[in-house]
């Protein structure tokens, strides 16, 4: 199949193609057509087209989330680059492979009144792992051979040491549309090999120390997908009196022996256990943490020694205590750490002492008091956002990706445990509301598994986009909490307090969700109360050829008054005694 004239494109194809790249997503424009002839071209490449380029890289990066591996982005110039910006953000923070392809104008029509023509090298650089600009005249082998390696380098930088966004800037003369036969040369392809190893003889004997001098150590996840090993491995170390494990949803970690709610056991810190609770050690691992409560504590608390694990030698002094950081990915940590700290203790006949005292013990014993105090309020709670959740998290159907938008849902699902074997994603990277609808819909799309975003109206509203896709995937399920706009301000401290001032917070939309949901031919549910929920479950988990939204009310005032009181009662430390 022809492909198109202009080398740099071609090339670009090519090499991609060579490198595995399964999918690129093209959003229309004139200046990018010999991106779009010569991706087409490849047979190894599934072009999607999202006309929307904000929408189709949050898409991307949904599709990439899941599938582990580089997704190609393809613009034309002007400002459809700057509408990648909150997705390649994003991606950065998250660690989520991209490789950015936008065309240009040549540089000589920068700045002369041209049309589609701004200033695009290096435009999104601050959030690239990589940016880098073709060259627009390929007249010799020097500049074809400089071109392919440029490349290479830049696909590369999408996947090592680290994944993240990369940028790649083609200017391009017109005319756009020409095509030549496939070149019969073969690509250059240079391979880039990484093996991470990793030896802690002085790590290991440090932390033997630490276990025998019964220090409190607190490992903390953050946001990840991880392995069954990583999961037996922190179960080995959990199994020691010194050490407690604290998980959040979206550090997709859960085990009886782990701290899963941390929002939920916080509230039970207080003047009287907090000596006893607080670590003197302190581990973390992971992407960003969800909870404002533990990094406020933590940060009062100040351990003695703080170890961030991390192979892309991301400084994480989120707690103002970091002491070591330490540059290897945290699953091979974990593993040589815990089957050395067995082996040793082994070897030393080093006791188990778990009692009552022991500060994983403590940490427990605070977990089971919270656990109960969170049943009784929701055995008596009216019909708003917590038991809503609380219903969404048991009928949600076994195995499901459960994307959590920003900002409500994904503090709710803190405070609830990881059941029925879901994984949680979030774009908590840059904790945006913009693009969580189109990632979701990206993901379900590159995955099997079936897929349920969890929204509220205004995030909905926002990315309603997403929906103008000709890729949608059956197996989506979208629920929409509407809470009439912006609810998270009426309980945060400050725009809860001033009316005037709320009413910039608060941010009604004004929009009839079932008129917009129906404008995209999608099945539709709504929800007023606890059995028309169920109802509405049952019909949205139903085989459906297109995506299903189901849209629940709520009352605005009444769900952060009840998450008020929900927190009162987990703190009083009478109602926690019983």
């Amino acid at each position: 199949m022809p492909t198109s004239d202009h080398h740099a494109a071609a090339e670009l194809a090519r090499l991609c193609a060579e490198k595995g790249v399964r999918y690129a997503v093209i959003s229309p424009g004139s200046r990018s057509a010999p991106l779009v002839i010569a991706f087409n071209s490849r047979k190894e490449i599934e072009c999607l087209q999202v006309i929307d380029e904000r929408s189709a890289a949050f898409f991307a990066l949904g599709m990439a989330q899941q599938l582990h591996a580089p997704v190609v982005l393809i613009c034309t110039s002007g400002s459809a680059v700057l509408n990648y910006g909150p997705a390649i953000a994003e991606a950065f923070y998250q660690r989520i492979p991209l490789l950015v392809i936008t065309a240009d104008r040549p540089e000589e029509w920068v700045d002369q009144g041209e049309g589609q023509a701004i200033r695009q090298q290096g435009v999104l650089a601050l959030h690239m792992k990589r940016s880098v600009q073709l060259p627009r005249i390929l007249t010799d082998e020097l500049a074809r051979w400089n071109c392919g390696r440029l490349i290479n380098e830049a696909f590369d930088h999408t996947l090592i040491p680290v994944p993240g966004p990369v940028h790649v800037n083609v200017p391009f003369a017109e005319p756009l549309y020409g095509t030549v036969d496939e070149i019969a040369q073969p690509a250059r392809v240079i391979a880039q090999i990484m093996t991470e190893s990793f030896v802690l003889p002085e790590h290991a004997r440090w932390l033997i120390k630490q276990i025998a001098a019964k220090k409190k150590i607190l490992i903390l996840a953050g946001q990840g997908v991880w392995s069954d090993g990583m999961r037996k491995q922190l179960q080995q170390l959990a199994a020691l009196p010194q050490i407690s494990i604290h998980t959040e949803a979206t550090s997709n970690l859960d085990d009886d022996a782990f701290i899963t709610g941390i929002d939920r056991v916080i509230e039970g810190v207080n003047d009287e256990n907090s000596e006893t609770l607080k670590p003197e050690v302190l581990i973390t691992f992971g992407g960003a943490i969800v909870s404002k409560r533990i990094k406020t504590l933590l940060r009062q608390w100040s351990p003695e020694l703080h170890w961030h694990i991390d192979n892309g030698q991301r400084h994480f002094d989120t707690y103002q205590s970091l002491t070591h950081d330490i540059a290897v990915s945290p699953e091979v940590f974990f593993a040589q750490v815990s089957d050395t700290v067995r082996s040793i203790m082994e070897h030393l006949k080093m006791p188990v002492d778990y009692t009552p005292e022991c500060y994983a013990a403590q940490w427990n014993a605070l977990d089971e008091a919270t656990t109960k105090v969170h049943y009784r309020i929701l055995a008596t709670a009216p019909f708003c956002d917590l038991t809503v959740f609380h219903a969404l998290m048991e009928r949600i159907p076994n195995g499901s990706d459960v994307h959590l938008a920003n900002s409500t849902p994904t503090r709710y699902a803190q405070l609830f445990e990881r059941t029925h074997n879901h994984r949680y994603f979030s774009n908590r990277g840059t904790s945006g509301i913009d693009g969580c609808t189109s990632t979701a819909v990206g993901a379900a799309f590159a995955t099997k598994h079936p897929t349920t975003l969890i929204t509220g109206d205004v995030a909905f509203c926002y990315d309603s986009n997403a929906f103008w896709n000709a890729n949608l995937s059956p197996s989506l399920r979208v629920i929409v909490i509407d809470n009439g706009g912006g609810n998270i301000f009426r309980y945060i401290e400050g725009p809860d307090r001033d009316p005037a001032l709320l009413h910039w917070f608060d941010s009604p939309h004004q929009r009839k969700i079932e008129a917009l949901v129906k404008s995209y031919d999608l099945p539709y549910y709504a929800a007023t109360d606890h059995a028309s929920l169920m109802t509405g479950l049952d019909a949205l988990y139903a085989e459906h050829t297109r995506p299903g939204v189901l849209h629940v009310i709520t009352d605005a005032e009444l769900s952060p008054k009840v998450l008020r009181d929900y927190f009162l009662r987990l703190r009083g430390t009478e109602e926690l005694k019983k």
